[in-house]
């Protein structure tokens, strides 16, 4: 094999190592509680990890140690484990260009369906975001689109609320094209991870859905108990007209399909805490510290001990 194939092989079994240890940590977060459920950045934080710290491994640790040491001149043969490792990455990178290619044209091709006989709204300067009124039987209100997002709503929500129920649609919808939900959602669905294999992955996009839908609740309403009791008789008011859409990834429904009654309770509620903590500052946290980590290994006596522990992974089983 020459140096090159065998420097691909290698970052690749790097990924497919570090996705699956650090997908079992998350795991393991997730299950023993450490993870909030509450705030959407902190949810997107950890369901970001392990391609985020595959991606580290392999190119900020693995990739400087191994073309630093490994000798110019020398083909190596890599072992079974290497080979395995380098497959399963492959797989899931696939696995989720795939996935991310379907969910774009499905989407895409939802939104040119709502959009093909529509009519701009003279609502389009408060949303910060074009907005259109379609012709559909179903109480659609939904931003759609995953890098261009358009509000949307049905001609028989428009006609069956007042001015000020149709800001509050704009205030909840602007809360999700300020937070960028429908990318992060997408990306969400094509994680190239292992985690996006398991029955987790599910329930930590159902929690970030909810939390999600809480901070754009909370943007909308504040912290006005009218508002809230408004904004919680609006959704069920908009329920009752008709079956709202299926979720999709590119699109932040008004109403959801399920969970309506749990965000109806929270709205009505006394006291509701607020779905803090934005996904930036959780990011930024993350870009400390993957800095720091490269910071502190980027020593020759560092990059030799990953260098020998890569040779290690090499040699398994051959």
């Amino acid at each position: 094999m020459s140096r090159a194939l065998l420097i691909v092989t290698v970052l690749a079994a790097a990924y497919g190592l570090v996705n699956i240890l650090l997908s079992m940590v998350v795991a393991a977060a997730w299950r023993s509680g450490a993870a909030s459920r509450r705030s959407p950045g902190h949810i997107v934080w950890w369901r970001a990890l392990p391609v985020a710290g595959s991606l580290f491994a392999a190119f900020a640790l693995v990739a400087p140690a191994f073309t630093a040491f490994e000798p110019l001149g020398r083909r190596g043969v890599p072992g079974p484990v290497l080979w395995a490792l380098a497959t399963v990455a492959a797989a899931l990178v696939l696995a989720s260009a795939i996935i991310a290619i379907h969910a774009a044209l499905v989407t895409f091709r939802t939104e040119r369906l709502w959009l093909r006989r529509a009519t701009a709204l003279p609502i389009d300067p408060p949303a910060g975001v074009p907005a259109f009124a379609i012709d559909s039987p179903d109480p659609i209100v939904a931003l759609v689109g995953v890098f261009s997002p358009k509000l949307v709503a049905a001609r028989l929500v428009i006609d069956a609320c007042s001015p000020a129920e149709l800001a509050s649609i704009v205030a909840h919808e602007r809360g999700h094209l300020q937070a960028r939900d429908n990318l992060k959602r997408w990306l969400m669905t094509c994680a190239p991870d292992a985690l996006r294999w398991t029955p987790l992955h599910g329930e930590m996009v159902t929690a970030w859905s909810e939390a999600a839908e809480d901070a754009a609740d909370d943007a909308a309403t504040g912290d006005v108990g009218s508002a809230r009791l408004d904004l919680a008789a609006l959704l069920l008011k908009i329920a009752r007209l008709g079956t709202p859409p299926a979720p999709l990834p590119g699109i932040s429904p008004l109403v959801p399909v399920d969970g309506l009654e749990r965000r109806v309770r929270r709205l009505v509620a006394v006291s509701a805490a607020p779905a803090t903590e934005g996904t930036a500052r959780w990011l930024l946290a993350g870009a400390a510290l993957l800095v720091t980590t490269s910071v502190t290994v980027m020593t020759p006596e560092a990059l030799n001990a990953i260098y020998e522990a890569t040779e290690a992974v090499i040699r398994l089983g051959r």
